[in-house]
């Protein structure tokens, strides 16, 4: 069946059950006690429609649902008013008012609310609905009856009055309360009212400008109403229009003084703590504490209010209270550990981590702890842990953990498990790409370039799928790159591109490779046919730009290649190095140095290190030229890019 119709048959359905249900004249076999008599607001009586009445309202309401999903607001409008008229339906009238709400069809929203406040005079909903539109048609009058009958109706809190009333308000752009108070403040004088105005005029456009009239007006309610929660609230904000300084002091004085219950002061805290006052929400939460000793929420929001000011001994301990307790006990655990280690507790931390059950933080949790275990000089520990942690999650988190687990092995040298580990891993998971990185980057470490040359093609020739194949040859040709192996990896990748003459990723590496061996014009030729295969390869075209801006030929073309690449990410530091050595080329130094400047900033690597010293050398600039190769010669001392750059500046190479 079409789901659609499914959906609106079921609607039917529900009409009809809620409809039928009234109009049947069968007593009911089975005798009920007590039973409440239903509602006849709730369940209309239409025995007395006949079968065709009946047919024609089922209709209506059906064709009103529909309406409404297609957002044709006005048949749904006056389906469902009619089927209201016909029923007397608390439901169907209150469907047709907000119908016409929508619309801004008032005649039909005070026809349809005859009918809802007819069967439910007292119903606050109904009174709301009426405000609005007595607002919004700029009837005062009745607006202010409709206020203050709504205030009796709603619950005794005057903040949940103000919470409510706040909703309606915002409901409904067309309905101005602003206007409203500014023309009835005199008359409405209640202290949820004057909340609500201040309320008001500090969301207005321009709060600045009406700022002594929302003091005013909160002054007197608080002056009357000193723990008006919602109020108090609102006076932080038009304090917070002046400085947050203000509404700091305020907020905290409120605090001081003491003068909230515990459940007031409580949700101050939690505002305190928005607001980043992590030093007054501190003094909320240890108040509510002292009388709430369980309320272990706000020990826990007191815990992150003192971890965000790096009281890190007292946030671990709260922490480590909560997690005990199963409060929260993924998230209390993890930061006890981590409020341990930044407090110099690693005991304590250790025993946090191993707390945190499986969830989102517990292979944070377990690799952490692997590493701490490992710096506390127990290895073993840590390796044990990790086992077990892999007992208690699912498949694939346990893939996860082992994959840490074998890079783990690897970084702290110890070889033999790492492989037996990676065997292990390929068992379950024999085409996966990073397994075979890692089992790769281990050979790297431990092999000669022969040997992990050899490597690759046994790995190469093991595989028969021909995705996998293609990312060993790429992860082995990186590899040998890494090991200054340039030739190596450069063969590994040409005979891959005999086998797979048109793969673009395979085309793209093996002309990125080229280029330490100055195979230039290779390079070009195959940039030119990925280019070929997908013009929009934007990786290419920075690349055969750059290429032809370094070779000082055609830059036209490097230009407009490179120009492409950065308007489609003009944030990369690559395509900003490449737009800056451009510029060099065509001899508009000024340009040249913005775009290179922007691309050390975001990535002072030692390419773009060569190219912005060289600029600012050209530009006379050959202090700062030097300071910035020799900044990058101390971290990358062999880089080939700076070597040959002070090969052409030797001066600057001497002043070093």
């Amino acid at each position: 069946m079409n789901k659609r119709f499914y959906i609106l048959l079921t609607q039917w359905l529900a009409a009809l059950l809620l409809l039928a249900a009234c109009s049947t004249k069968q007593p009911m076999t089975a005798q009920i006690e007590q039973q409440p008599a239903p509602d006849p607001a709730v369940y209309p009586d239409i025995s007395h429609m006949s079968a065709d009445q009946r047919s024609q309202l089922y209709f209506s309401i059906l064709l009103a649902n529909i309406a409404s999903q297609q957002n044709l607001e006005e048949i749904a409008q006056s389906n469902f008013l009619d089927s209201a008229e016909r029923t007397g339906s608390i439901a169907l009238a209150r469907r047709a008012a907000v119908a016409a709400l929508e619309k801004h069809d008032y005649d039909q929203v005070r026809q349809a609310l005859s009918i809802w406040l007819k069967q439910a005079p007292e119903d606050p909903n109904a009174h709301k609905v009426k405000l609005l539109t007595s607002v919004a048609t700029q009837d005062y009058v009745a607006a202010n009856d409709e206020l203050f009958q709504l205030l009796k109706l709603l619950p005794p809190s005057m903040d949940e009055q103000l919470y409510q009333l706040v909703q309606v308000t915002s409901y409904q752009d067309n309905a101005d309360f602003v206007h409203y108070f500014n023309q009835e403040s005199t008359r409405l004088n209640h202290p949820v009212l004057k909340a609500l105005e201040a309320h008001l005029l500090l969301n207005s456009h321009n709060p600045q400008f009406y700022q002594s009239r929302i003091h005013r007006l909160l002054d007197k309610v608080l002056s009357e109403h000193k723990t008006f929660l919602s109020a108090i609230e609102l006076k932080g904000e038009a304090l917070a229009l002046e400085s947050s300084d203000k509404r700091a002091n305020y907020l905290n004085q409120i605090v001081d003084s003491r003068i909230l219950d515990a459940e007031q002061t409580f949700e101050l805290g939690e505002l305190l703590y928005t607001h980043k006052n992590y030093s007054g929400a501190v003094k909320a939460f240890e108040q509510v504490l002292r009388k709430q000793p369980k309320n272990y929420q706000a020990q826990f929001l007191m815990a992150g209010s003192l971890y965000a000011m790096e009281e890190y001994a007292e946030s671990s301990d709260n922490f480590w209270q909560l997690a005990r307790k199963n409060f929260k006990k993924d998230i209390t655990s993890y930061y006890c550990a981590d409020s341990a280690l930044r407090n110099n507790d690693p005991v304590r931390a250790i025993s946090c981590y191993e707390m945190v059950p499986p969830g989102n933080y517990f292979y944070t949790a377990r690799t952490r702890l692997a590493h701490l275990l490992h710096e506390q000089g127990n290895w073993r520990y840590a390796m044990q842990s990790l086992e077990q942690a892999q007992q208690m999650v699912s498949l694939q988190e346990k893939q996860r953990l082992l994959q840490f687990e074998i890079s783990f092995l690897t970084q702290i040298q110890q070889y033999d498990l790492a492989a037996e580990r990676i065997e292990s891993a390929l068992l379950i998971e024999p085409n996966k790409t990073s397994l075979y990185y890692q089992k790769l980057q281990l050979l790297n470490q431990t092999q000669s370039v022969e040997d992990l040359l050899e490597s690759i093609r046994q790995l190469q020739a093991s595989v028969e799928d021909e995705q996998l194949h293609k990312e060993i040859t790429i992860i082995g040709a990186r590899m040998l790159q890494s090991r200054h192996s340039y030739l190596s990896a450069y063969m590994l990748l040409e005979k891959e591109v005999k086998q797979m003459p048109d793969d673009m990723d395979l085309l793209y590496v093996k002309a990125l490779a080229a280029e330490p061996l100055g195979y230039f014009q290779q390079m070009e030729q195959d940039l030119r046919t990925v280019l070929k295969i997908k013009p929009d390869h934007h990786d290419a075209m920075n690349a055969l730009g750059y290429t032809l801006a370094d070779m000082n030929r055609s830059l036209d073309e490097a230009q407009r290649l490179i120009e492409a690449a950065y308007q489609h990410d003009p944030e990369n530091s690559a395509v900003l190095d490449s737009m800056g050595w451009v510029q060099y080329r065509l001899g508009n130094l000024q340009k040249a140095l913005e775009y290179l400047q922007l691309a050390y900033q975001k990535q002072p690597l030692p390419e773009v290190a060569a190219h912005l010293g060289e600029v600012l050398w050209v530009m006379s600039e050959k202090e700062k030229a030097t300071e910035i190769w020799q900044r990058a010669l101390r971290q990358n001392p062999n880089n080939r890019y700076l070597m040959e750059v002070l090969q052409r500046f030797p001066e600057a190479r001497d002043a070093g």
